[in-house]
């Protein structure tokens, strides 16, 4: 597998990307909206400081490991803002490296997330923007650096994306509500072999209103146009749903239409008719239960989605099939997120979801607890794939403990020709994308040691194999650390790490302990 993450990370050079334009989408947006809506802003700048040493600082193979100690320089700000018409909310790093030992890999970083929503005109006219920057791991087989970056690996690459979505919603009295909706988007990343590509795409919606009680219906038209550097792709489908209450509280649902595609595909023509039943329960207030099977043109499909949540407990589980792409798994990020479980955590006792969010971003950051758990890997390919994932997860809230586990199982399949990965894979490996299956789980339990003091424990594991090439890599990580508020805007914390990678390739193991100690400062 050397030769793949080698081949992977040779073809691996910086592209251009236009965050010109998507800084002028996102001022764009805040410019309409500052001129005619009033929002009450909050800028906290922050700088984090933090310095490691890790024994293996290339996750190298037994007997090639070399340590060195990283100096991170990370300052930040981010931005809020909330007001009756208008959203914001954005969060920019940079994060400077600085390697004591091999000084020629200095590098910085840039690391962003933000998002607005603005009513331009009243009950009429919205529009919508995003922007994000971050980087992650290349390939699923190559060496997986953490979190923080620190590693130096050539299997690491800056995505950039943005998209900008203006849209009419209108109701009609009790009888409709309709939405038309336009976006342009971009992805763009740092790694040649993956294309970049910007889309267009137009959504028409028109769902019945609360004068239909019993029986509900829905019609839907979609139509994207996405232009690679090197093809375009049409993906269209239009769709009609009905819905049929049984009592308030139980509905029998179903779906029928039309998608047409012009990607090349491998398993025969991507288009036809397609069909799903199921049905929808919300036993309780807190608990509700969605499933439905049906077909389409590459077979039989099925899915599932329960939530239940008490007044300490969060659960989840979910079931998905579709067509994607590392494109449309970019634009909307499908991530084990520990935000979103202290989010549904605290619904009850936090109603307002702005307070609530900020209260999320406090604990985060005052007990130093990871961002987001273990996940499948969006590896990069230019391939379409047929996706199946399901995922299910709890999370627990005591006076002094939080837990939280997961677990996931995810499978894609590729749909169209080899071929078209062979800028990122070589000749020579191009069966290594046509399926991959990835499992693992995680648990992390954070202990409250007193007001100002915090535990946390993370055990993760990741199996990740290529029948095609007889590839499969299993990764075990534990985490341990201790966070300490100082004062109300001063956080220090302790971390050690340890991971370990068995894989039935020679050259695919390896060992890394690293331990960090860090300063997050807020002004």
């Amino acid at each position: 597998m050397a030769t793949t993450t080698a081949k992977i990370i040779k073809k691996r050079h910086c592209r251009s990307v236009s965050l010109t334009t998507s800084r002028s989408a996102m001022g764009a947006m805040l410019l309409l909206s500052l001129n005619s809506i009033a929002a009450d802003w909050k800028i906290t700048p922050s700088l984090d400081l933090k310095e490691t040493y890790s024994d293996n600082i290339r996750l190298a193979s037994p007997g090639n490991e070399k340590s060195d100690f990283v100096t991170q320089i990370n300052p930040g700000i981010s931005l809020t803002g909330t007001g009756p018409r208008l959203k914001v909310n954005a969060r920019y790093g940079m994060q400077n490296l600085i390697y004591a030992e091999e000084s020629s890999r200095n590098t910085l970083r840039h690391q962003l997330n933000a998002g607005a929503n603005a009513e331009l005109l009243d009950d009429l006219l919205y529009l919508d923007g995003k922007a994000s920057i971050s980087q992650q791991n290349i390939s699923t087989f190559g060496q997986q650096s953490t979190g923080d970056n620190i590693n130096i690996t050539d299997n690491l690459s800056e995505i950039r994306t943005y998209s900008i979505s203006p849209y009419l919603r209108k109701r009609f009295g009790s009888f409709a509500s309709t939405e038309l909706r336009y976006t342009h988007d971009s992805v763009d990343t740092s790694t040649g072999g993956l294309s970049a590509s910007e889309a267009d795409r137009t959504l028409f919606k028109l769902n019945s209103g609360t004068a239909f009680k019993t029986l509900g219906w829905g019609l839907s038209y979609n139509k994207q146009k996405i232009d690679y550097s090197n093809r375009t792709v049409d993906l269209e489908t239009a769709t009609g749903s009905l819905r049929y209450l049984i009592t308030p509280r139980f509905s029998l649902t179903a779906t029928g239409g039309y998608e047409k595609n012009n990607y090349l595909a491998v398993t025969g023509k991507p288009e036809g008719s397609f069909w799903s039943a199921g049905f929808s329960w919300t036993p309780a207030e807190r608990t509700s239960i969605s499933a439905s099977t049906g077909k389409r043109f590459f077979g039989t499909t099925y899915s599932l989605a329960v939530n239940h949540r008490t007044r300490q407990t969060a659960w989840s589980l979910g079931y998905s099939e579709d067509i994607t792409s590392t494109r449309s798994q970019f634009m909307v990020p499908v991530t084990i997120d520990t935000a979103n479980f202290l989010n549904q955590l605290w619904t009850s006792s936090i109603p307002d979801p702005i307070v609530r969010q900020q209260i999320v971003d406090a604990f985060i950051r005052d007990t130093g607890i990871p961002l987001s758990l273990s996940d499948p890997i969006n590896y990069f390919t230019n391939r379409f794939f047929l996706q199946k994932r399901l995922q299910a997860s709890v999370a627990l809230n005591g006076i002094r403990n939080t837990l939280v586990f997961s677990m996931f199982n995810m499978t894609r399949e590729a749909q169209t020709a080899q071929e078209m990965d062979s800028t990122l894979l070589g000749t020579s490996n191009l069966a290594l994308n046509d399926y991959i299956k990835q499992v693992g789980g995680n648990a992390l339990w954070n202990l409250k040691i007193s007001p100002r003091t915090s535990a946390n424990l993370n055990v993760g594991y990741t199996r990740s194999s290529s029948p095609s090439t007889g590839r499969q890599d299993d990764t075990k990580t534990i985490r341990l650390g201790m966070t300490r508020k100082f004062q109300p805007k001063l956080n220090g914390s302790l971390d050690f790490r340890h991971v370990q990678r068995d894989s039935n390739q020679s050259v695919g193991d390896y060992r890394e302990n690293a331990i960090t100690a860090s300063l997050n400062m807020r002004f």
